[in-house]
C-alpha cells in the first residue's frame, strides 16, 4: 500500500484507478534479462558457475576477453570488475594501462548500453579514454581503495 492512498482525494477518487493498475501489473508476465558473464581464466570462470548455481541465479558463464566485448539485443548494463594491478607482473604499470585503453575501445562499440567499473588503479580513468556520467564513488574492496565508475555507452 502507498502512503498516498491513506489520503483522501486519493482513497475516495483514485482507488479504483490504483486497484485497475495493480490488476494490470500482476497480470504481466515480465522475463528477467538475460545474465552474461565472462572473464578470461577458466578457473575464476567455474567459480562463478558453481556459485551462481549455489545461488539459484540463472546466467550464462564465458570464458572470454573482455576487451572482445560486443554488443547485445537488448541492450543492457555491464558490470565490470577490472583488475586493480596488485599482482602486476613484469613491466610494470604499462602493461595494466595498455588492457584499460583496449577494454575502453571495446566500450566505445557498445553504443546504447550502460556500464559500471570497480577500478582499483589510479590509472584507470586516464587510460580508459571514456569519460564517465555522474559521480564517482569511492568504495573499498577490502583494503583496496577503489573507485566506481558510471557510463552511458
Amino acid at each position: 500500500v502507498l502512503a498516498c492512498e491513506r489520503w483522501p482525494r486519493t482513497a475516495a477518487e483514485d482507488a479504483r484507478i490504483l486497484g485497475r493498475l495493480r490488476s494490470e501489473l500482476a497480470a504481466r508476465e515480465v522475463a528477467p534479462p538475460p545474465i552474461f558473464a565472462s572473464d578470461r581464466d577458466a578457473e575464476a570462470v567455474e567459480a562463478t558457475r558453481s556459485n551462481a548455481r549455489a545461488a539459484g541465479v540463472r546466467m550464462q558463464v564465458l570464458q572470454a576477453d573482455a576487451r572482445e566485448l560486443r554488443p547485445v539485443e537488448p541492450r543492457g548494463q555491464l558490470l565490470v570488475n577490472v583488475p586493480y594491478g596488485e599482482r602486476r607482473e613484469a613491466g610494470g604499470r604499462k602493461p595494466l594501462k595498455t588492457f584499460y585503453h583496449h577494454l575502453g575501445d571495446s566500450f566505445r562499440g557498445l553504443k546504447g548500453h550502460r556500464a559500471t567499473v570497480l577500478a582499483g588503479s589510479e590509472d584507470f580513468e586516464s587510460a580508459f579514454g571514456v569519460r564517465p556520467r555522474g559521480p564517482r564513488r569511492t568504495l573499498w574492496n577490502g583494503p583496496l581503495r577503489c573507485t566506481l565508475y558510471r557510463y552511458e555507452l
